[in-house]
């Protein structure tokens, strides 16, 4: 049972730290590189954030988005920006959970790039935790040459 749970979690693991390998690096700040990515919304190549440390969040112009989650699994999410109290838990759409990624934007996103810290707390439908917690230095500058550094 604890070989079938460390291969879990070795699996779980694995997509965090193979999404951003091999991306050029275009700049650095802080905690945070900027990357060139030909996996972006569209098919020319986009920018993104990525922490320096192996991490499954990116962010776009537009959203953040944690990678590499079980498919069709996740129960629920709920996120925290610095010493703030924690969001509401939400149940992923559809569309996430086929994709296997928690996707955050608008004012949310807004509030990210302006914190210093960022933690996210993913429950399967095992109920078990998928945490990631960001230092968020840097990623307020990176983000404001997004526009013009992969152009």
């Amino acid at each position: 049972m604890r070989v079938l749970l460390l291969t879990a979690l070795a699996a779980l693991t694995l997509p965090a730290a193979v999404a951003q390998a091999g991306d050029p690096i275009v700049s650095s700040a802080g905690n945070w590189d900027l990357k060139k990515s030909a996996r972006g919304p569209t098919t020319e190549a986009a920018c993104l954030l990525a922490p320096k440390t192996p991490s499954r969040i990116e962010v776009f112009k537009d959203r953040l988005v944690v990678t590499g989650l079980p498919k069709n699994s996740i129960f629920n999410y709920q996120y925290r920006i610095d010493d703030r109290s924690a969001s509401t838990p939400a149940i992923p759409s559809s569309a996430m959970q086929n994709e296997g990624l928690i996707t955050l934007d608008g004012a949310a996103l807004a509030d990210i790039v302006n914190g210093h810290r960022f933690q996210i707390r993913i429950l399967d439908k095992w109920h078990e935790a998928i945490t990631e917690d960001v230092d968020l230095t840097g990623l307020k500058d990176l983000y404001g040459t997004l526009d013009q550094a992969c152009r």
